[in-house]
């Protein structure tokens, strides 16, 4: 029977924990690296939502996009959410591990997955994480194609100009990266989860498109294929994917 240890190894040679940023909580959270492993539950998120999931469904270990712990934490007890979490994964033996920024650089990684959605071709990297390449579409009609594929209905967007033909892409809160590629000219149109205010004015004083798809919408679609390679590898453990839930709603 395999351990967490054998399956964080697999993991670190599909999305290299080294290239997590240095600010990161990449690896195993929380748990045994020896635990035997029969059932794999695979989020975006470890909220109490995941692990009451993982316990019905008597998986052994949980491999989530983002981290439970940013932090350092002083004191693990009930009296904050991430405690509570901690303490629930203790109480029923089931191990954590985290696969971010890791993931979002790896090829085959979230960026390179929105990437095939948006249809992009020519894609490269730039800043290690982010992905650019090119089309030739409308922002209207690539903002439409998004919308489909990333299940949402909501799609902010700074409008420079119709006519797209070179698109940067870092999923969840990319908006920081905006000025890199455009600084240099790099591109005319930005896809993101995620932008603060003073970002959306810098594409807007940069002429440049940004279409803002909501965090979670933008990291979901890496599960499957990342689900995919883990069966493939370690066929006799099961492994389940959570259902997509965006934690906000459009009212």
């Amino acid at each position: 029977m395999k351990t967490v240890q054998e399956i964080y190894e697999f993991l670190d040679t599909v999305c290299p924990y080294a290239l997590a940023e240095p600010w990161d909580n990449a690896g195993l959270n929380v748990g045994y690296r020896s635990r035997k492993v029969q059932k794999v539950l695979v989020a975006l998120d470890l909220t109490m939502q995941t692990v009451l999931a993982a316990k019905e469904k008597g998986c052994e270990l949980i491999i989530t996009h983002h981290p439970l712990l940013f932090d350092a934490a002083k004191q693990i007890n009930s009296d904050t959410a991430e405690g509570r979490r901690v303490l629930a994964l203790a109480a029923n033996n089931i191990a954590h591990i985290a696969c971010h920024t890791n993931l979002d650089a790896a090829a085959g990684g979230v960026n390179d997955v929105l990437a095939e959605l948006c249809g992009l071709k020519n894609v490269e990297n730039f800043c290690g994480m982010g992905r650019i390449g090119t089309t030739d579409t409308t922002l209207s009609a690539l903002a439409e194609r998004l919308k489909a594929a990333l299940q949402t209905e909501h799609c902010q967007a700074v409008c420079a100009q119709e006519q797209v033909g070179r698109v940067a892409i870092v999923g969840g809160a990319g908006g920081s990266f905006l000025e890199e590629p455009f600084a240099l000219q790099a591109g005319d149109t930005f896809i993101t989860g995620e932008a603060k205010h003073h970002q959306r004015l810098i594409a807007k004083e940069q002429g440049v498109n940004l279409l803002v798809l909501g965090h979670y919408e933008t990291e979901y679609p890496v599960l499957a294929p990342l689900v995919e390679q883990l069966r493939q590898a370690f066929p006799d453990i099961t492994f389940e994917q959570m259902p997509f839930e965006a934690p906000t709603e459009i009212l």
